[in-house]
């Protein structure tokens, strides 16, 4: 081996090299030259020449030294899967035997299922894994247990992974032992053995894995306040150093403060948020921040709350600095001493594709207000938006609002539909036929010919029940997904779902609130569903303006399916009267519920059903009340609207006045579809609403009329039971059997049908 072509070598290595290279078997026996080579093939090695490294090792034979045979092949495998010659260091590592040296030949089958499981030979690399002895060495079969346990999971086989995992002692490797358990405790509560998920994270040692630990109370708090025990839950969170695991800490500090807000105790609340600095964790500062700016705004410290949302920067976390911008547009544009049009619009452009309706209608107004001849209908407009959002969120469901035995009043919507479409939804596991999509279907599909006329027929005072067919909207296409607090009706069954025309024939689908988003401050949601193309294009007469499409914020675009959406209860006007009704559940969605169930409530004995309907009725009174309220405020709010527009059509010109009739019924685009005719009362009816334009592609269209589009949760993930109507009895084994898997019970309908 040529020295003098190896540059970059000082003068002392160069000298080291020169005597190993003198040292031969022949001359000087086998142990010096073994020793030479190791040395030799090292320092090669350490200078980056590794092809020569490769050569100096490969001097070794198994017949020299066993030992040093084993550890050099290994040496020769790491470098040469390092450089990518997977092949080329599988066969140096398949050399090492077990007699050569247990310890070696361990982690080089360790080394041998990494490479194979690197290159999606999962099974060869958990055959290769299993056959690793702890007495061979320990460090290897543990890490090969704790790496066999990842892949089970992956794989759906939970009980094997656990099994895996729990092969593993603390003694073995404190640190892996606790990584171990957190996954054990993780799993467990996947298959709801919570009791034996909580025992495993608190086996988890403090000193011997810090950040396990710190992520293993994270999830006991979460847990334990998840079943009522708010206290347990606080003390596991509070045991949560910052020196533990920062990103932990973070998280633990905002669930604190979370609960501290869910019991009123708001300046605890905000103690807690400002103790999460940057340096802990990005997303959970800036999410920290955005609660403090919320709640120092609700309690009217807006420059507090516009210093808060100023904090948050866009690669803290994406989704917080929309909210953030968004917010601080709301203040901006409605806060006097503050009022800034033109930021407040820069401010809502940056939030648009996080609150696209909301936001296209702000920079909107924006722009109304920054002009003086349109300023006044600017001003009126804003409070038309606020106050339509504001009856958007009384009507969208809070599933977090919770009765005596602390469930959720309104946990349980039901989608009433034929037993061939919940086949196609359900799918079948066995028969390897996956499930269809649940869809949101056109508007113009809808049996009420009322839908989207009768709001503005009220707030123009019209009285008539008389309706024309519903245009089609092309560029503004609402699609709706149906749901009833009704989950057992024979009214609906005999419309709904039925079969070859046979009435009550269908099904009832239950589904859980996770099926849907849930409302709740700190995750925050834009209470309309809309397309993006519709969004850029509502009623903008400023074609040139820029609209910062340059800005990459993540919209949940990347598939066409629709994730997750809000839903809300509808609302029946009456058109002749004043009368209105909102969607609800009925006294009898109670006693079916609880049957004859009795409770004890200071000292004494109730059904607890009618306990429940009567906490309910103050529930949805107060809901009814805040409606009325917001409800009278709109229509006294549109007349004035109107009186602006006639005031510009007199004043400006006639196309100005009716551009901004235009931009007042997109304002009301969300409540059109959530108003429905009163004769319809009795389906107590809710809604995911999704506005876009029909050229979307998200936006399915099929021979002979089916227009919809697809929506992206599983339908059996999230099933609560199912109602089989009378007339479809036959088919219920069918269901039982291909949901078993899932736990989801099949009813029979509790009403008679003959």
């Amino acid at each position: 081996m040529n020295i003098d072509d190896m540059e970059g070598l000082d003068e002392e290595t160069r000298k080291k090299i020169e005597e190993l290279q003198k040292v031969t078997l022949e001359k000087d026996g086998v142990e010096l030259f073994v020793a030479a080579q190791v040395t030799f093939g090292k320092l090669l090695f350490d200078n980056g020449f590794n092809s020569r490294a490769i050569t100096a090792y490969s001097n070794i034979q198994r017949s020299y030294d066993s030992n040093l045979y084993a550890a050099t092949q290994y040496t020769i495998g790491e470098i040469l899967e390092n450089e990518g010659e997977t092949k080329k260091a599988l066969k140096y590592l398949k050399n090492i035997e077990h007699s050569d040296d247990p310890k070696i030949y361990a982690a080089a089958q360790y080394y041998i299922g990494f490479i194979l499981s690197e290159s999606n030979d999962i099974k060869g690399a958990v055959s290769i894994w299993s056959a690793i002895k702890r007495s061979d060495s320990i460090k290897a079969y543990v890490e090969s247990q704790f790496d066999i346990g990842f892949y089970l999971k992956e794989s759906g086989d939970i009980e094997g992974a656990i099994s895996a995992w729990r092969n593993i002692d603390r003694l073995d490797d404190p640190e892996l032992y606790s990584q171990a358990q957190f996954n054990i405790g993780s799993n467990l509560l996947e298959i709801n053995k919570i009791e034996e998920a909580l025992t495993v994270w608190r086996n988890i040692d403090k000193f011997g894995n810090p950040e396990a630990y710190a992520k293993a109370q994270l999830r006991i708090g979460s847990t334990l306040t998840e079943r009522g025990d708010y206290q347990g839950g606080l003390l596991a969170w509070c045991n949560i150093e910052r020196e533990d695991n920062l990103e932990a800490y973070a998280k633990a500090q905002f669930k604190v403060a979370s609960f501290l807000i869910d019991f009123e105790y708001i300046q605890a609340a905000i103690v807690e948020l400002q103790l999460i600095k940057l340096i802990d964790d990005a997303e959970a500062y800036a999410k920290a921040q955005f609660n403090i700016g919320f709640l120092l705004d609700k309690n009217n410290d807006v420059e507090g709350a516009l210093k808060a949302f100023r904090n948050i920067k866009r690669d803290n976390d994406i989704e917080a600095y929309g909210k953030a911008q968004y917010a601080i547009g709301g203040i901006l544009i409605s806060y006097s001493p503050l009022t800034d049009y033109s930021a407040a619009k820069t401010s809502f452009e940056l939030a648009r594709k996080m609150f696209p309706y909301e936001a296209q209608c702000y920079i909107r107004i924006c722009e109304i207000l920054n002009s003086l001849e349109t300023e006044s209908f600017g001003l009126s407009a804003l409070k038309l938006l606020n106050t339509v959002l504001n009856i958007i969120k009384i009507l969208t469901l809070d599933f977090n609002k919770y009765d005596n035995e602390e469930k959720p009043f309104e946990r349980k919507l039901a989608h009433y539909t034929s037993t061939y479409t919940s086949n196609l939804l359900i799918g079948d596991n066995k028969k390897k036929r996956s499930p269809s999509l649940f869809r949101l279907n056109t508007i113009n599909n809808v049996n009420d010919p009322s839908e989207g006329q009768l709001l503005v027929r009220k707030l123009k005072e019209i009285k008539s029940n008389e309706f024309y067919p519903l245009d089609f909207n092309e560029r503004s296409h609402a699609f709706i997904g149906c749901f009833t607090f009704n989950n057992d009706s024979l009214n609906q069954f005999r419309l709904y779902g039925k079969e070859k025309d046979k009435e009550a024939s269908g099904m009832s689908l239950v589904f859980r609130k996770d099926f849907f988003q849930s409302e709740n401050f700190i995750g925050g949601i834009s209470h309309l569903s809309i397309g993006r193309d519709t969004s850029e294009n509502i009623s903008d007469p400023n074609k040139n303006n820029v609209h910062l499409n340059s800005i990459k914020l993540e919209d949940g675009e990347k598939s066409k399916e629709v994730l997750k959406r809000p839903v809300m209860r509808c609302v029946y006007l009456d058109p002749t009267s004043e009368y209105f009704h909102l969607a609800q559940r009925n006294r009898l969605t109670f006693f079916r519920e609880f049957g004859d169930k009795v409770i004890v409530v200071n000292g004494t004995k109730r059904l607890q059903a009618e306990y429940e309907w009567k906490l309910y009725e103050k529930y949805i009174d107060n809901i009814t009340s805040k409606f009325k309220k917001g409800y009278e405020t709109l229509k006294v709010i549109y007349k004035e609207v109107e009186q602006e527009i006639d005031s510009i059509r007199v004043n400006l010109d006639a196309s100005k006045a009716e551009e901004l009739i235009g931009f007042t019924e997109e304002i009301l685009l969300p409540l059109k579809y959530l108003i429905k005719h009163s004769a319809f009362r009795e389906e107590q009816e809710c809604r995911m609403i999704y506005i876009t334009s029909i050229d979307r592609p998200e936006v399915i269209m099929e021979y002979g009329s089916f227009l919809y589009v697809e929506y992206e949760p599983s339908v059996k993930d999230h099933l609560d039971k199912i109602y089989i109507a009378p007339a479809a009895l036959h088919h219920k084994r069918y269901f039982d059997h291909i949901l078993k898997d899932v736990d989801v019970p099949v009813e029979k309908s509790e009403n008679v049908f003959r």
